[in-house]
């Protein structure tokens, strides 16, 4: 403690301040030093989310709650597909021109070839043919997969989830396909329509009420 009146230090139980003899009692005790105020609890960082939340909120019907396939997936099987149906489209094409061609030798010994007009006509439609049996007979199956779609895990339903569309929807499906392939840009239109699609359905799919669900 310290006297009040000239400062000097007092002992303990001095009733008088030994410089100035003021009484203790006026003596004040020493001040405490401040204290810091206690510092409030770190902030816990925010939780991040889930690796792949966004994705499936992102991709998830908001009807049926299935997984939809994502544009990419759908993409890839598609080029899949294509590849595959391929050589048997070629061989088929190059086997009929083969078969309704002729070859004759003039007067003068020239060769000439001539390929019948039905022939030409056959092969002109087999790769639609071959098209469009291989996609409508597969994606019609119960499981509603081509070798694309198998290859990427991903099928075609019914936009209830209640399974496979069936034959007679498929045929409609690639139908609607087939007649966009006449003006090009709305069949690209019609490709990148998943992109913004809240269903991720393109425009053949709303036609017969189908969606690309995620099966593994």
């Amino acid at each position: 403690m310290n006297c009040t009146q000239c400062g000097a230090p007092l002992a303990p139980g001095d009733a008088f301040c030994g410089s100035c003899g003021a009484p203790a009692a006026q003596a004040s005790a020493p001040q405490p030093a401040p204290t810091a105020p206690p510092m409030a609890p770190p902030m816990a960082p925010p939780m991040a989310p889930p690796v792949g939340m966004y994705m499936v909120q992102r991709f998830v019907d908001p009807r049926t709650g299935a997984p939809l396939a994502e544009w990419w997936q759908r993409a890839l099987a598609l080029i899949i597909d294509l590849l595959v149906i391929a050589i048997p489209t070629l061989t088929a094409f190059f086997l009929l021109l083969f078969a309704g061609t002729t070859t004759s030798v003039d007067v003068f010994g020239y060769t000439t070839s001539h390929t019948g007009g039905g022939f030409v006509v056959l092969a002109l439609l087999c790769p639609f043919l071959i098209w469009f049996g291989y996609f409508v007979l597969m994606t019609g199956s119960k499981r509603g997969q081509t070798v694309g779609k198998m290859a990427l895990g991903i099928a075609v339903s019914d936009e209830s989830g209640s399974g496979s569309i069936g034959i007679g929807r498929a045929a409609g499906r690639y139908g609607m396909i087939a007649l966009m392939e006449l003006v090009g840009i709305v069949l690209l239109i019609n490709y990148l329509s998943p992109l913004w699609d809240p269903r991720r359905q393109a425009w053949h799919d709303h036609v017969v009420r189908s969606v690309v669900i995620t099966v593994r």
